[in-house]
């Protein structure tokens, strides 16, 4: 599986360089921003956690308004139970990389050379690279530790679906709200609880060489 997510990556990469070379100028970016998860977890009630992003997008002419634009960022994201469930995770903080091959769909045509707002909608798939736990053991005593990915435990790749509003300058600033309904149960064992991220996210970012 962690093959087939790099393969991912890189086949996103490709594909985004390949239009490029035929659709028109392609423009690279940075952007960054800050989470606040709403997590369904059926073991217990939680509270919302905070977190946030940073990473590169590309955006590349599709066809009239319709841009391609994808990304890759490290997300970090967390979990936190209200009560301490009984043989459960109680929190959860986690660092993932993200491929998002979403798409943007501007209000105004390129050709105005204005300053416009656009909506943002797509996927996303998410690998897990590391965290810390908290879970209880046959006592109710809280064990903390590094987050344990398995078929049995915490899985460690997810998907959501994004849907998103910004504002972009000609000048390359880019504001989005973007909101992600979670897809993936994120645990892994049989008869086992849920856990969903849904998470409402603020960010900035920058396309180089985009000037009025």
């Amino acid at each position: 599986m962690r093959s087939f997510f790099f393969l991912l990556t890189a086949c996103t990469l490709f594909v985004a360089s390949a239009s490029s070379q035929s659709l028109g100028k392609i423009y690279y970016g940075i952007k960054g921003g800050y989470n606040y998860s709403l997590v369904s977890y059926t073991a217990a009630e939680t509270e919302g956690a905070h977190g946030g992003y940073a990473g590169v997008m590309m955006k590349i002419p599709f066809d009239n308004r319709l841009f391609f634009a994808p990304q890759i960022d490290f997300n970090y994201r967390g979990m936190k139970a209200k009560t301490l469930p009984a043989n459960e995770l109680s929190k959860v903080t986690e660092l993932q990389i993200r491929v998002m091959p979403v798409v943007q769909i501007d209000f105004k045509h390129p050709d105005k050379n204005e300053n416009t707002m656009f909506v943002m909608i797509g996927p996303s798939l998410g690998f897990g690279v590391g965290g810390k736990q908290v879970k209880q053991d046959q006592n109710g005593t809280p064990i903390k530790g590094k987050l344990k990915y398995g078929f049995q435990d915490y899985g460690q790749y997810d998907a959501s679906w994004h849907s998103g509003l910004g504002y972009e300058t000609t000048n390359g600033l880019r504001l989005l709200v973007d909101y992600a309904f979670g897809l993936s149960n994120m645990m892994n064992r049989d008869g086992g609880p849920s856990i969903r991220f849904h998470t409402i996210s603020a960010g900035v970012g920058y396309w180089f060489g985009k000037k009025k």
